[in-house]
């Protein structure tokens, strides 16, 4: 069978496989009833809507036409998990306000028409503004700088 719309088509498996796996982890919670709910109803009311709505993307897209799978490209990929990769790594070592910027320079690199000015005046912009929510507005307390 030929798939008319890619794109819906791998979409909608995709949240059905998602949808499928939350109702399998689920199952080992009890679920209870509608008026006295377990700790698994949630998940697998959510699990079973995420999978219906991946079923009512992934079978039109085998009868209507849509539009193709668009290509992968690498380079934004790579990028910004690295730079969450980064995020992670350097939070303890560096602290909040470096991490941040080392989170946005190497997103940033994912676009290769960004210049570096550009990327360093949005990675200034995000530390001021996160360590603005997160530490003052909000009061978690963060490392900021690098423990000397």
């Amino acid at each position: 069978m030929r798939i008319r719309s890619q794109s819906n088509f791998w979409c909608g498996l995709l949240f059905a496989a998602l949808g499928v796996t939350v109702m399998i982890l689920a199952r080992d919670y009890r679920i209870g009833s509608a008026a006295r709910m377990g700790p698994g109803y949630f998940p697998m009311l959510l699990g079973a809507l995420l999978a219906l709505l991946g079923l009512t993307l992934t079978v039109p897209a085998l009868f209507r036409d849509g539009p193709a799978f668009p290509r992968l490209h690498l380079r934004p990929l790579a990028f910004v998990l690295l730079g969450i990769a980064a995020f992670g790594v350097t939070l303890e070592y560096l602290g909040f306000v470096l991490a941040v910027a080392a989170l946005v320079v190497i997103g940033g690199l994912a676009d290769p028409d960004l210049r570096p000015v550009e990327i360093a005046g949005v990675a200034l912009f995000m530390a001021v503004f996160s360590v603005g929510v997160f530490a003052v507005l909000l009061g978690m307390p963060l490392t900021l700088w690098p423990a000397l």
